[in-house]
């Protein structure tokens, strides 16, 4: 009996490395879901990258993009806002625990808190100051026509407010706070902020199509129009040009899916503690752990980078939501991968999608991706489930067919598997592994696939 078990375990072993699916198979899967979710969704542009430590494994785009259009990366923006901070730190121009006064001479936001300790650069980094989400100040208003800042009208907008909270009580995520770190790193620095991170920060890891300051001849060319949710008629409204002015530093930087997979392969290799042309040896690992949480979503928060966790990984990166514009990235440290998403809408979380990806790809990427033995291309395609269900996608995955709804929010968990008995005889597969029921493909008088019979339906091949 003993090695009865020991034979099956061999014969398991060998049926499970035989099964992985390929690079291949995950980008086809990719292609498709995300297409389909671009028709339901209508979106009007997305684009994406997935990187395996140093090589890029995925860059696509739909919707009339490229992965080299440009997007809004909103408050993505906060993180090279950080870099900054800590490359001033690591050069001697600053110090975590100054005070803001000491950077900025015309700061006017009242203290309403006699006990509180003095707001510092490390507490603007956290989200910890008890500084306001915003200015006094309408900029997020279409309707009167977005007018962010300058220098001057941010100083009269921040004359009249006063803190939330005592600094270090409570997180309050505040674009206030890294709007002032960008004048923190101008008065640091001696140089605007757009010099001093394109020259220290975007320049050295090697990207060459993120901006600060995007020009406004790119929008609606390199740079994507940006658009609202849909509205009850299923329309978007269309977002004008937005020059982001005193507020670059919170929500103004523009970058592609391309750059910032060249972003994620940098941070890939800093998580390591390595130092380079950008930042000092370990200097980023201090970025990335936890100095703060913010108890209601329970994130651990670094200086700008924020950790989720997820069946037990944690994800290190920085989402971005902008008028008409949204964006999301994404490291796993413990896979050495990294996601990213850009979408000129926001009623669709890129987070989410980056999480795809990671379930798409991580799994492929640690698997023995030999060759399959069957060749299923004929049974592959878009099948009508109506009236009862949603369009479903059947392809091959390793030594199986799988079949997922194309309206699902992540294919992985909506995969039915199915093994091949015989012919065009397959049997499905229970999440455990056990069988259930048989499905047959159905072929026309020359041999095509035109349907199948699942129990007592049958689900018609689209063209």
């Amino acid at each position: 009996m003993r090695h009865l078990f020991i034979a099956s375990l061999c014969i398991f072993t060998a049926i499970i490395q035989t099964n992985a699916q390929t690079i291949e198979q995950a980008t086809h899967l990719m292609d498709t879901w995300l297409d389909a979710q671009k028709d339901y969704n209508k979106w009007p542009s997305i684009s994406v990258s997935f990187v395996n430590d140093q090589e890029l494994i995925y860059s696509r785009s739909f919707g009339g993009a490229t992965p080299d259009t440009l997007y809004r990366i909103a408050s993505n923006s906060k993180l090279f806002t950080a870099l900054a901070i800590l490359k001033l730190r690591d050069q001697g121009k600053l110090n975590l625990d100054d005070t803001i006064e000491k950077h900025i001479d015309w700061y006017n936001i009242k203290q309403k808190f006699d006990q509180s300790d003095p707001i510092t650069i490390k507490s603007l980094l956290t989200h910890n100051s008890g500084l306001p989400y915003e200015p006094d100040l309408p900029y997020w208003s279409y309707r009167d026509g977005y007018p962010f800042p300058s220098l001057d009208e941010l100083k009269q907008g921040t004359s009249k407010i006063e803190t939330l909270y005592p600094v270090n009580e409570k997180y309050q995520y505040s674009n206030l706070g890294f709007i002032l770190l960008g004048q923190i790193i101008e008065s640091a620095s001696g140089v605007s902020y757009h010099q001093y991170v394109h020259e220290q920060i975007i320049e050295p890891m090697g990207l060459e199509n993120t901006f600060t300051n995007v020009d406004a001849s790119k929008h609606g060319n390199e740079l994507a129009v940006g658009y609202g949710k849909l509205d009850r008629k299923q329309t978007r409204m269309e977002v004008p040009f937005i020059d982001t002015k005193a507020t670059t530093s919170a929500a103004g930087i523009s970058s592609s899916a391309n750059d910032l997979a060249k972003f994620l392969m940098w941070q890939l290799r800093a998580i390591d503690g390595k130092g380079d042309e950008v930042l000092k040896q370990g200097t980023f690992r201090e970025m990335t752990r936890a100095h703060a949480v913010d108890t209601g979503s329970s994130m651990d928060v670094g200086y700008a980078f924020r950790t989720n966790y997820r069946g037990g990984k944690s994800y290190i990166g920085h989402g971005g939501v902008m008028t008409g514009h949204t964006s999301q990235t994404t490291i796993e440290p413990g896979a050495k991968l990294g996601a990213v998403t850009l979408m000129n809408t926001h009623d669709t979380s890129p987070l989410q999608i980056n999480y795809v990806m990671m379930d798409v790809f991580g799994p492929v990427l640690k698997a023995d991706n030999a060759p399959s033995q069957y060749d299923f291309s004929e049974y592959q395609g878009f099948y009508d489930n109506q009236p009862w269900g949603d369009e479903s996608y059947i392809m091959q995955w390793g030594d199986n067919l799988i079949s997922f709804y194309l309206s699902s929010s992540n294919p992985i968990n909506a995969i039915t598997k199915f093994r091949h008995l015989e012919g065009d005889k397959f049997i499905r597969l229970n999440d455990d592994g056990t069988e259930a029921d048989v499905m047959t493909f159905l072929r026309n008088e020359v041999g095509k696939v035109m349907s199948y019979k699942d129990q007592s339906d049958y689900i018609y091949k689209k063209d």
